[in-house]
């Protein structure tokens, strides 16, 4: 879209604006706000049910200085209802037709009668379902009757004023907004509406305005047109031209350069190129209010999902700005080259920033392999250490946002680090080490592996590359970066595998630096829902009978029992280990994975930390991971054949007839027939294949070594066993605390059922899944269907809450000693 851009004074040429059509937008600022006030409504009413004492109180004492203020007000009530129903709306709509906004005024006078409508439907259901408490909060003494009171038309004000646009935006809005506080007031004062009732009728109106706001789209207050051209003024310069610099945009006019156009694909605000009165090409970017939330959101998110990153505080679009533009002289100050920002202005809901345009210079996205000499390569690494060597992180370094150019003086590559919106000053070593493996792998991807791995090496030296390398990993890269690596040989792992080429020995497997994912967070809900349909499930009665008459004795038998398989877990891991280890280190070890298993699925947290502790002690990383996955695949093992010794045992004294009850027998011949028919298909077979065979290749040459130390395998089996023994041993003195008597098969079945659910649903800790398990397992094998929730529930507490504090202890010492 072109358009000529007049300018206030007759004298000035006209501007041409070369830009995108003005769309409607949906701001998400305008849904989180929704839910906020939802949030705000459910807060209200439940201060008004159950803190009924503290509202009445607070009502009361504002309502007794309403004799002194009738002698100022002299008829506060006609007041009240002329300000709410004819002044404000009046205001509003006089405001729109003067500005010539028919569709506006359109939508405002919508969302006006939906909040009217949802005052009432929320009017009729709190009075038809509400507690008596609640209706009281919102009810008014008339004449000695109580009314209950919820005036919706405060409701259709408070949604027109909120349709009509955002409050900072309007003068007009704002004082309406303060003419609407000042009414109510009055209201509450002169008794007309309880305080609590006038907080939910406007936040519901205020719920309905922004709903209608959002599902419709508004026109957003961005500077558009003359608006951003007198924003450019404001700025200092005389625009001549402005080019839309869009990454969505199909046509890229004659008019744009290289650098604008991959600025525009990295930029969070728009990018337009700018050419002055006085021929001179600038950079301008606009930053939007109603983009600051999204982009204010993602930035949080990143800094609360991964370990190390700081979010700025950038809480208004003004400070965005201020922030970016500080980064960005600090980076300058420190020597690095980039943009210099040459002028902001503020116009409308518009954040207006003009950048020095860096002269002869191309994006790296733009070059290709062969063009690119090795000292170009270097030179892009002595920019970003610039940076880190006064403390500054860019965090978002991609071949788009590194521009190249040459000194015409000396015949040298000179390079330009551009867009620093996630970039910050004083940041941590996590910041730098990502900042290097985004260039190391941009490099890659636009000169190839190993010339990038050559490059790193020069750069930083060993120790450094080796630091990095473990955040070779998608989630630190620049969507650009993402998308470049699906066209380069070999990818992430080839990248890897370059620099353990050149460092044998290096650790260079990807380190988690993620707290949580959508997965956990996922499997967390999913266990906590798990956790409530079991509460929800008991029979209290049956419950405190059953507790009242459980054998302290016993449940102290089981919790020791539950210590012994730290026990056999470290003799599994120091029979399996190639190395020797300190036995109270390995001890530790498997008491700290106790605290782990809050935050991480059944048996992921003991092969995370015995990983750490081979590789802290310099075991390859290969070899690490072959000897964890073979302490873990031994306990499979040993588990199984365990129990068809036992199977074996009490046959053999006379109990064979006593098999395994029914429910049991049939769970264990469905799942068998299950995988055995599932097996049947190619597909399922196939996926079994991917899973089993890369486990057996990785731990058959650490097994061949272990055939051949016969005592190793031995004290491995005994450690595994050890383990399986120790917790049948403590789910069955569980049973004894409460009177129940199972035989000891079924109490191994039961506890394999659960471990297998456990492992098929990996919640954190198995918390859910294995409660669910265990009942439905105790229940067919003849435990009262009131009993069996609080032998499991009684059976966790000991086997896994009550060593969470023993974890944590263990947890902490050991990152003392540097163990971790």
């Amino acid at each position: 879209m072109a358009a000529a851009a007049r300018s206030p004074e007759s004298t000035a040429p006209p501007v041409q604006v070369i830009d995108t059509p003005l769309t409607r937008v949906h701001r998400t600022s305008d849904l989180i706000a929704m839910l906020a006030t939802v949030l705000g409504i459910t807060l209200v009413l439940v201060l008004g049910a159950y803190a009924e004492g503290t509202t009445e109180g607070i009502t009361e004492d504002i309502q007794g200085i309403a004799a002194t203020l009738q002698r100022l007000l002299v008829a506060p009530v006609n007041i009240f209802s002329g300000i709410v129903t004819l002044v404000l709306p009046g205001l509003v709509v006089v405001d729109l037709a003067v500005r010539r906004e028919p569709r506006r005024l359109l939508e405002v006078l919508g969302a006006a009668a939906l909040g009217f409508i949802a005052a009432l439907v929320a009017s009729w259901l709190i009075g038809r379902f509400g507690a008596p408490e609640l209706i009281r909060s919102l009810s008014v003494s008339v004449r000695g009757d109580v009314l209950f009171a919820l005036p919706a038309y405060i409701a259709g004000v408070s949604a027109l004023l909120t349709a009509a646009g955002r409050r900072g935006a309007n003068r007009t809005l704002a004082v309406s907004w303060n003419l609407l506080w000042i009414a109510l007031a009055v209201g509450v004062i002169s008794g007309i509406v309880t305080l609590p009732a006038a907080l939910v009728t406007v936040l519901i109106g205020r719920v309905g305005g922004l709903g209608f706001r959002y599902i419709l789209g508004s026109n957003a207050d961005r500077a558009y047109g003359d608006a951003l051209v007198d924003g450019v003024r404001r700025a200092g310069f005389e625009p001549r031209l402005l080019v839309r610099a869009d990454a969505t945009s199909a046509y890229a006019p004659p008019e744009l350069d290289e650098v604008s156009t991959a600025l525009g694909r990295t930029r969070s605000g728009r990018v337009y190129a700018l050419t002055t009165v006085e021929n001179h090409h600038l950079l301008v970017v606009a930053l939007d209010g109603d983009r600051h939330v999204a982009g204010f959101i993602a930035r949080l998110w990143s800094s609360i999902r991964l370990r190390g990153i700081n979010a700025r505080a950038d809480v208004s679009l003004r400070h965005t700005a201020e922030a970016t533009a500080l980064v960005s002289y600090a980076a300058r100050n420190a020597g690095v080259r980039t943009a210099r920002v040459m002028g902001m202005a503020q116009s409308r809901d518009t954040m207006v920033i003009v950048y020095q345009r860096p002269a002869n210079a191309r994006p790296l996205s733009a070059f290709k392999a062969e063009e690119i000499s090795d000292q170009t390569l270097d030179a892009i690494w002595e920019q970003v250490e610039k940076a880190h060597r006064a403390g500054i992180s860019h965090r978002s370094l991609s071949a788009d946002t590194v521009l190249v150019g040459t000194d015409d003086f000396v015949g040298e590559p000179t390079i330009w680090l551009s867009t620093w919106e996630y970039g910050e000053v004083a940041t941590s070593q996590v910041a730098r080490r990502i900042d290097r493996a985004q260039v190391a792998t941009m490099l890659a991807t636009v000169v190839g592996t190993q010339r990038a791995v050559d490059s790193a090496f020069r750069a930083l030296g060993a120790e450094e590359v080796q630091n990095f390398a473990p955040l070779l990993q998608p989630i630190v890269l620049p969507r650009s970066t993402r998308a470049a690596l699906r066209g380069l040989e070999g990818g992430l792992n080839g990248l890897r595998s370059a620099i353990v080429e050149r460092l044998p020995v290096s650790d260079v497997e990807p380190e988690n630096i993620t707290r949580f994912g959508l997965r956990k967070v996922l499997l967390l809900i999913l266990g906590l829902v798990a956790v409530a349909v079991i509460l929800t499930s008991f029979n209290t009665e049956d419950v405190l009978d059953a507790l009242s008459r459980a054998n302290p004795w016993w449940l102290l038998i089981a919790f020791g029992w539950s210590l012994v398989a730290f026990i056999g877990a470290a003799l599994a891991m120091v029979a399996f280990s190639p190395v020797t280890l300190p036995w109270n280190r390995v001890v530790l070890i498997q008491v700290a994975a106790a605290y782990v298993a809050l935050a991480v699925p059944a048996g992921v947290g003991p092969a995370a930390l015995n990983l750490r502790l081979l590789t802290r002690r310099r075991v390859p990383t290969a070899l690490a991971a072959a000897t964890v996955a073979l302490v873990q695949v031994s306990a499979t093992v040993v588990t199984v054949i365990g129990l068809v010794i036992l199977t074996l045992a009490t046959g053999s004294e006379g109990t064979l007839t006593k098999l395994p009850s029914k429910a049991i027998l049939i769970g264990v011949g469905v799942t068998v027939a299950v995988i055995a028919a599932a097996l049947v298909i190619p597909g399922v077979r196939a996926w079994a294949s991917r899973r089993v065979v890369p486990i057996v290749r990785q731990t058959w040459p650490r097994l061949s070594e272990i055939l051949g130390q016969p005592w190793r395998l031995a004290l491995g089996a005994a450690g595994n066993l050890l383990v399986t023994v120790a917790f049948v041993a403590t789910l069955h003195a569980t049973l004894e605390a409460f009177g129940q008597d199972l035989p000891i098969i079924d109490v191994a079945i039961v506890l394999l059922l659960g471990n297998a659910v456990a492992a098929a649903i990996p919640t954190p800790g198995g918390i859910g899944t294995v409660e669910l398990a265990l009942i439905a397992g105790l229940t067919g094998a003849g435990v009262p269907p009131g009993v069996a929730p609080s032998v499991a529930i009684i059976y966790r507490v000991v086997s896994y809450w009550a060593r969470i504090p023993l974890g944590f202890v263990a947890m902490r010492y050991l990152q003392r000693k540097g163990e971790l």
